[in-house]
């Protein structure tokens, strides 16, 4: 799908947008199965539990510490659309041998997770580099004024093979719920991302600006924290995620385990109709955030998915088709607009002589604060918090399961990140959403 004219008519802007756009829809299928029921799946047949399934997630993640340095090589090296290429078929790669890794081991072998977290810590490196050049070159490439449709666009795109994809994937596992099945669906994912990155041969190289001073990536780090506007973003930013992660992977494990659901209804309820309504409301999602700014529309977005979790915990073997849809609804509606926001709060809040620096920072706090410890917790607060306190909820003849905890505990972080945000951080030019409405409805 090629971008309008609506957006550019710079004939060499509008040929690389359009394939930014054709590598995610390759990129898709590869994240959708590295980071979506797939992987739970397979952690389930390999015979890891909840805390070794988050140990498999959270440590790799640490990888993104690596970020700071990648930003530091970076702006030493200038050559950002090679190191994007480069790093970015690292980072696909290794999928190719974790796809044959449960094949040659016992299940729950302890070897087995070592090997798998060392080729993911890799491929997490090896990503690094490869989103501190995306970003910095994105920043470039895309002016300010279209970045909000863009995206929306790129968005669109997304769900939309997302989709389709999704539900081959899904009633394929289904079909072939074994190690071999799960090999050919990473192997495929693997070869997707390649195709991704390959596709960025064809995006025009910005220069970078030059920088005014010599680099020293101390002196570098320690500007992006003077930033008091994007230092606020950024604790935001961490503050949220931290309450995402510490139920995020679970939900896999939940609807596999709990509510013994097939790939194919998880991939159904909670993409297809998730997607759909991506689909119908993107479009104007993106006019409004370059209309009116983005921290409105996050403050809007987080609000409401504060409950979203919460609602998970009313959900059971009897009711989750009703429940799930309604939630997904909500989470097609409400998560792009985040993704949006945030993407667009990095790169505005950013100083242009050192965007990649700004965007290896926020990276490396979200990876080990933001991700990688609240995996673990999580995955620890279910195997041996979240009983005692059921426990004490079935004394007042309510009942829940070990995951449910995690949800409610997710929704509670959540609004206290939302108050953050809406306490501390401020958007240069953004309007207010209440005014924009006001203004609309007395037209």
């Amino acid at each position: 799908m090629k971008l309008n004219s609506d957006l550019t008519k710079d004939k060499n802007l509008l040929r690389s947008l359009n394939f930014v756009i054709l590598g995610i829809s390759f990129g898709v299928v590869f994240f959708n199965v590295t980071q979506g029921s797939p992987i739970a799946g397979l952690a389930k047949n390999v015979g890891f539990g909840d805390f070794l399934y988050g140990l498999m997630l959270a440590l790799p993640v640490l990888g993104g510490v690596m970020q700071v340095f990648a930003s530091y090589f970076l702006e030493k090296n200038r050559k950002r659309k090679k190191i994007f290429l480069i790093s970015g078929i690292f980072h696909r790669i290794p999928w190719i041998f974790i796809a044959f890794l449960p094949l040659l081991f016992n299940k729950g072998s302890y070897i087995l997770l070592f090997l798998l977290i060392f080729l993911m810590t890799f491929a997490s490196i090896s990503s690094s580099f490869t989103n501190v050049a995306f970003w910095s070159w994105m920043g470039d490439l895309i002016p300010e004024q279209i970045r909000g449709r863009f995206f929306g666009r790129r968005a669109t795109i997304f769900t939309i093979v997302g989709m389709i994809t999704g539900l081959a994937i899904g009633r394929f596992l289904d079909t072939h719920n074994n190690l071999y099945g799960f090999m050919i669906i990473f192997i495929f994912a693997a070869i997707m991302g390649l195709f991704d990155i390959l596709a960025f041969i064809f995006v025009d190289d910005i220069p970078m600006k030059q920088q005014k001073e010599n680099l020293d990536i101390v002196n570098m780090f320690k500007a992006t924290l003077k930033n008091n506007s994007f230092k606020h973003f950024m604790i935001f930013f961490v503050l949220w995620n931290f309450g995402l992660n510490v139920a995020g992977p679970y939900f896999n494990m939940y609807m596999i385990k709990d509510l013994k659901m097939s790939y194919f209804n998880i991939i159904f309820y909670t993409q297809i109709i998730s997607n759909l309504a991506t689909i119908i409301t993107i479009p104007y999602v993106g006019k409004i955030v370059d209309r009116i700014g983005n921290r409105p529309m996050l403050l809007l977005s987080s609000s409401l998915l504060c409950f979203v979790p919460i609602l998970w915990c009313f959900t059971n073997a009897h009711n989750y088709k009703y429940l799930i849809a309604i939630i997904s609804i909500l989470a097609g509606i409400l998560w792009p607009i985040m993704d949006m926001g945030n993407n667009n709060l990095i790169l505005k809040l950013s100083d242009s002589n050192q965007k990649s620096m700004y965007v290896a920072s926020i990276n490396l706090f979200n990876a080990v604060f933001g991700n990688a410890i609240p995996v673990i917790l999580g995955g620890f607060f279910i195997e041996h918090i979240a009983p005692y306190i059921i426990i004490l909820f079935e004394k007042v003849n309510l009942h829940f399961v070990n995951y449910h905890m995690a949800f409610l505990l997710s929704g509670i972080l959540r609004f206290f990140s939302m108050l953050y945000l809406k306490n501390k951080v401020n958007e240069p030019g953004a309007k207010s959403l209440r005014n924009e409405i006001r203004n609309r409805l007395s037209k």
